[in-house]
């Protein structure tokens, strides 16, 4: 079995509490995966990684690497459709599992927007 990649731990804020989440490179395939996986959350990722749904808006710390924050795919059509949208954030499942997520902290705003939940 080949090596594993360095250890990635990710702050995740969800209904006001911090769960770090260790993971690490490609184990797997989005925040959003990772998320469901480690983290119970009612409700997340309901359209299951396509980006249509709106259900894993997380909002980046400010102080993320620039490329974490290029919307990509469906995502700007996405939030475009929804309240509660800042330059900080994403949909969890369009942000690959990879070093640049190391040490953030990620807050889940599930709930927050009525848009297309």
């Amino acid at each position: 079995m080949p090596a594993r990649q360095a250890d990635i731990a990710v702050t995740i804020v969800y209904e006001g509490r911090e769960h770090v989440l260790r993971t690490y490179t490609h184990e797997y395939r989005s925040l959003m995966a990772l998320i469901y996986d480690k983290l119970y959350v009612v409700n997340f990722g309901d359209c299951k990684g396509i980006g249509r749904c709106g259900t894993c808006h997380v909002r980046l710390p400010e102080y993320a690497e620039e490329t974490l924050l290029v919307r990509a795919g469906n995502e700007p059509n996405t939030l475009g459709k929804m309240t509660g949208v800042l330059p900080t954030s994403r949909l969890s499942c369009h942000i690959p599992i990879d070093e640049r997520l190391h040490g953030l902290r990620v807050e889940i705003m599930q709930g927050e927007e009525p848009g297309l939940y």
